[in-house]
């Protein structure tokens, strides 16, 4: 027992005097704490300090993750058990001194940061980005570069199958609503999350055809962004590189469904650049407002709108989608028909999933036929077809070269003229709205894969 203490105790003496120094080799009996209590570190630094592994501020508490330490704006590249919820500032960070890496709260509980069969007995930051465990050998057991959350950096390779998920804001880095894959038939390409991977859902396809499998996504630390087939042959060109002196780089999948490839000058201290986007249409992909919501673009920057007769669910996030904002009436009720009207939206589309499609001279037949419809709650008119749909509608978008115009059923009572509802309530029915929904739509997805 003596001779462990003494070794866990040269341990922390020599990771002390390495952080002094900047020296990436973190050993076991490492601790970080959030807030630094009792002389901690809150991270480790790679050589340089450019980049840290260790606790950052998240919503009300913190997160585990690795960011860019050296600049000004501290930019998070990746996540650690992402969908967990905030930290509390009592938690501890530890390299065990049998080699786990673990998150332990005060209460004692454990959670795995890393996991591994193999003993790690060091670890290292280094100034790739890249949080390295290695053996007693000094070969990694575990990298972060091979489990990516939102963030592709220089030295990163993504091979088929590997997926980049979006962080839910530009400030919360849990799982958000798109996914950006390295598809088996040689092309990058994104979804919206809870789709198939078909043609009909994906978006800002880069790639060549017949290259087959083992395709994979490079990146290299002049900025160069490329794909390479099964033998390391080049097939194209994402990015070109520029080899200049004090540049970094990073590719994120981001909120908004768009990836982008950014560069920032370590000795200008200002913003990240964009240099590549893709794509170029903020409302092009699907889900962005969430369902009963639908996109517009204003010059570059996209705003959610609501169908008529319906309102956001929560203003501070659109991707919750919208609900409704009138009283639906029974399809016994004698206002099945007289106490709705049809409201039009021009040039505003979302995903076809309707269940009769008739022929109608007219937009004005259209609306008339989707109001005797007990069923219809939509419709989508365009070339004389009437498209009648369901409640919820997804990834709608104002798109002004199309001719379809949207025809929204609306009861004439407002919600907002019936007996008061205390808070409590309607926030359980709002939580009620959003999880029924999210529920179609897992159960929607599950039918599509099934049948693809």
């Amino acid at each position: 027992m003596a001779t462990i203490m003494l070794l866990l105790l040269f341990s922390t003496i020599f990771t002390a005097e390495a952080q002094q120094a900047g020296q990436p080799v973190i050993r076991p009996g490492s601790l970080l704490t959030p807030t630094g209590i009792g002389g901690t570190n809150t991270s480790w630094l790679s050589h340089s300090g450019l980049y840290a592994f260790g606790f950052y501020k998240q919503g009300n508490g913190y997160a585990v993750g690795i960011f860019i330490a050296g600049i000004p704006q501290k930019t998070v590249v990746w996540t650690a058990n992402r969908d967990d919820p905030p930290l509390p500032a009592d938690v501890k960070l530890n390299f065990t001194s049998d080699g786990r890496l673990i998150l332990q709260s005060a209460q004692g509980n454990e959670t795995r940061i890393a996991s591994s069969t193999e003993v790690a007995v060091a670890a290292s930051m280094l100034d790739s980005g890249n949080f390295v465990l290695n053996n007693s050998d000094n070969s990694p057991i575990w990298q972060s570069f091979n489990q990516p959350t939102d963030t592709f950096l220089p030295g990163q390779k993504l091979t088929t199958d590997q997926v980049l998920f979006s962080s839910r804001s530009a400030t919360d880095h849990s799982t958000g609503i798109f996914r950006l894959i390295m598809q088996q038939d040689g092309w990058l390409a994104m979804y919206p999350v809870g789709t198939p991977f078909t043609l009909q859902y994906g978006y800002g396809g880069v790639g060549v055809d017949g290259e087959g499998p083992d395709v994979s996504l490079n990146f290299d630390t002049d900025g160069h962004l490329y794909l390479l087939n099964g033998i390391g042959i080049y097939i194209m060109n994402i990015t070109s590189g520029s080899p200049t002196k004090g540049i970094i780089y990073r590719f994120t999948i981001d909120h908004d469904g768009i990836s982008r490839h950014y560069s920032h000058n370590l000795d200008q201290n200002g913003d990240w650049k964009v240099t590549w986007s893709n794509p170029t249409d903020v409302c092009l992909q699907g889900g962005l407002c969430g369902i009963n919501g639908f996109c517009v673009l204003n010059d570059q920057d996209a705003s959610c709108k609501c169908l008529p007769g319906f309102k956001h669910v929560n203003e501070d996030n659109w991707a919750l989608g919208c609900q409704k904002n009138f009283s639906s009436k029974s399809c016994e009720s004698n206002e099945a028909v007289s106490g709705y009207t049809m409201e039009a939206e021009p040039n505003t589309i979302w995903e076809n999933a309707n269940y009769s499609m008739q022929i109608s001279p007219t937009q004005e037949e259209c609306g008339q036929a989707c109001l005797r419809d007990c069923n219809c709650e939509a419709a989508l008119y365009k070339d004389r077809e009437c498209m009648k749909q369901r409640l919820p509608l997804r990834f709608g978008r104002r798109q002004q070269s199309d001719s379809t115009v949207a025809l929204i059923k609306v009861g004439n009572t407002s919600l907002s003229t019936d007996p008061i509802v205390p808070k409590e309530s309607q926030n359980k029915n709002r939580v009620d709205i959003v999880e029924w929904a999210e529920s179609k739509q897992r159960v929607v997805t599950c039918i599509q894969k099934t049948s693809s």
